[in-house]
């Protein structure tokens, strides 16, 4: 999909996401008090999504997020390829391992310089983890629609798409991939407006 496309669906989706598990909150419609600390809550964590649903295609230096990274999209599509390693399961898996990671380094730090983490900004970054990875889940799956498929078990190079008959996918860039995105956002609209979905 084109990157306007993985953008909207991943914030639209990740409206869903948090009015089922509230990540980044409590919901703003829901009666409950808006407060300066929720509404930095929701900031960050739509920026989260949407900078996840890009994420995938850092490795082509013609995409969105390529365009913004400039050389080291381009180092990364020359030594790895568009649509490999950050396109699988076992991408998301050290890609959620190096952010941990990094989180628990960053704490450690802080311990041995006598400081600690307060709770809000530990909580902040749990929301930026979960909602990079959701967008990111929602690139995949996105992607996984059109003719090209996923390798999705990389580095095995079978590709695997939804439905698996690729005569059934649609084309990067064509009208069937306009026509996904905004009936999705027409549906999540109509469940908005009927109180299904909450903000």
């Amino acid at each position: 999909m084109e990157g306007r496309s993985h953008l909207l669906i991943g914030l639209v989706a990740g409206v869903v996401f948090d009015s089922v598990t509230h990540i980044s909150g409590n919901a703003l419609t829901a009666g409950t008090s808006v407060t300066l600390p929720l509404l930095v809550s929701k900031a960050v964590y739509y920026g989260a999504v949407g900078f996840g649903a890009l994420l995938p295609d850092i490795d082509n230096a013609r995409s969105t997020l390529g365009h913004r990274f400039g050389i080291i999209s381009k180092t990364i599509q020359g030594i790895a390829g568009h649509r490999t390693v950050f396109h699988s399961l076992l991408g998301l898996a050290v890609g959620s391992l190096l952010a941990i990671g990094l989180e628990r380094v960053v704490i450690y730090l802080l311990g041995l310089r006598g400081y600690s983490a307060p709770a809000h900004v530990v909580g902040i970054s749990h929301v930026v983890f979960f909602g990079v990875l959701f967008g990111c889940v929602m690139h995949l799956l996105c992607d996984s629609l059109t003719y090209g498929g996923i390798p999705l078990f990389w580095p095995v190079k079978k590709r695997f798409g939804i439905p698996m008959d690729n005569k059934f996918r649609f084309r990067t860039g064509t009208w069937p991939e306009f026509l996904i995105v905004w009936g999705f956002m027409f549906v999540v609209a109509v469940c908005i407006w009927q109180g299904y979905v909450i903000l």
